[in-house]
């Protein structure tokens, strides 16, 4: 049995955006386990980040134009590449049901 990956649902609205990242700018908070309330998107513009979803056992590596679904309430960190360029996305939920 296959599952289908979680989607950000169609009522979310583009909220804030961090500012882009590097190795040597992002806040060190961002290499240990975290998690956040709303649904994001780690967006990599150069290099390669290694994004690790701790509960589901996840690893995918991203490079320029990949875009990873972050989930609410889901520990996970980055261990960006020394050439690595990257932001994420928030978006807000929305109108709930």
């Amino acid at each position: 049995m296959t599952s289908t990956p979680p989607e950000i649902p169609a009522t979310a609205v583009r909220g804030r955006r961090t500012r882009t990242f590097t190795a040597a700018t992002m806040p060190a908070g961002l290499s240990r386990a975290h998690v956040t309330t709303v649904w994001g998107e780690l967006v990599v513009l150069a290099g390669s980040v290694l994004f690790a979803e701790e509960d589901a056992q996840r690893r995918i590596e991203a490079r320029p134009g990949d875009r990873v679904l972050i989930v609410p309430g889901a520990y996970h960190h980055v261990e960006p590449s020394p050439d690595a360029e990257f932001y994420v996305q928030f978006y807000d939920h929305g109108e709930r049901e």
